[in-house]
């Protein structure tokens, strides 16, 4: 079942963009304010992952540069907050939205 909406991931600590069920799960991706993302691995290795500049925030009160971490999360349903908000995407961000969908190769992978 599809479904659109924004909600706070209590689990990950980000706003997110909720746009598939699967029983009690809820895939998501993240909205931050941060260019880039460290993943720490094993040995004291560092993964940094560029974020996907957004054109605007889906909230239309914030200013600033916010950004979309370009990956899928997979989180329970009680990892979300109940207050649903009522934002939408600007219509250059939803192709950009749409590719991290798809899972396509963005140009903004991984710096090793």
């Amino acid at each position: 079942m599809s479904r659109s909406e924004f909600r706070y991931n209590k689990k990950r600590k980000h706003y997110s963009y909720l746009f598939k069920d699967y029983g009690t799960k809820r895939k998501n991706i993240l909205i931050s304010s941060k260019p880039i993302m460290f993943i720490k691995k094993n040995k004291g290795g560092k993964l940094i992952i560029k974020n996907v500049l957004l054109f605007r925030h889906p909230n239309n009160k914030k200013t600033g540069q916010f950004y979309l971490i370009p990956k899928i999360y997979i989180d329970d349903v009680l990892c979300f907050g109940e207050k649903l908000y009522p934002w939408l995407w600007n219509i250059n961000d939803k192709r950009k939205v749409k590719r991290i969908k798809k899972n396509k190769k963005t140009g903004y992978d991984t710096i090793k």
